[in-house]
């Protein structure tokens, strides 16, 4: 199973399993936020814990292949199916956790930015919003989730050049809750599970509520699509970048 959600205790683990690297597909982005809505709606779950079935590899994204092998039309429901993962994640109303063990890039950014902790593996993880790099622009309500998260002074740096972020890096940037190796990464997260398991779960969720309205609204409107982004699906911009980093060259946007 690509995607699986496990209940233990107080914790539901969703798991992502599509390796080699994890590749985000329509089906596989529905699947996610399913599994997750599942989570949030279980009884006994008290935080939520994403994490990856693949050995040094959160995401790399959307499959490229599978991107340039559709045609404008059905790259839109594509990145509608990238709004509703945004949108689906950023909505939950429990303690999300996320456990960044390799790369989380493009696509794979946009699944663990919505969590309300990140720990990041030392020596492996790494997170970049690279969708600039393949000719897509940052859309408004995913600048303003990543707004939420990052330190003004590398905003610039993480959304207008795709950063690519190792795991101290997104320390200081704000990606980042923690950063450790091995089973001291879980430890980590153990502890941080522990301290939000002493709260109470309705104050939590109403205080998740305050800090998210804004910016929920605008992540439910991306979901339907966004003319503004929407322009940038065809082979001038997206379709070169993905075909520049299939060929392993610098793209070339004339526009």
């Amino acid at each position: 199973m690509t995607v699986k959600v496990s209940h233990s205790g107080i914790v539901s683990t969703i798991c992502l399993t599509a390796p080699p690297q994890n590749l985000l597909t329509i089906e596989i982005m529905d699947a996610l936020v399913e599994a997750h809505r599942e989570a949030d709606a279980h009884g006994e779950t008290r935080v939520i814990l994403t994490t990856s079935g693949v050995e040094n590899i959160f995401s790399n994204g959307l499959d490229p292949m599978y991107v340039l092998e559709r045609n404008d039309q059905d790259r839109r429901l594509i990145f509608k199916g990238v709004g509703r993962l945004l949108h689906g994640l950023y909505s939950l109303g429990k303690p999300h956790i996320c456990k960044i063990n390799g790369p989380a890039m493009a696509g794979g950014a946009i699944m663990a930015i919505p969590a309300d902790f990140r720990y990041f593996h030392k020596e492996q993880g790494r997170m970049s919003f690279a969708e600039v790099k393949v000719g897509l622009p940052i859309p408004e309500a995913l600048v303003e989730v990543i707004r939420g998260v990052v330190r003004p002074h590398y905003l610039k740096n993480v959304v207008m050049m795709a950063g690519n972020l190792d795991a101290e890096m997104a320390l200081d940037a704000g990606l980042a809750d923690g950063v450790a190796s091995g089973d001291q990464l879980d430890e980590l997260i153990e502890k941080q599970i522990g301290r939000l398991s002493r709260l109470s779960p309705s104050v939590l969720r109403a205080t998740k509520n305050s800090m998210r309205r804004r910016v929920l609204e605008m992540t439910r409107v991306f979901q339907n699509g966004d003319p503004n982004f929407d322009q940038f699906v065809g082979d001038q911009f997206l379709g070169e970048g993905l075909r520049a980093l299939v060929e392993g060259r610098f793209p070339n946007f004339n526009l």
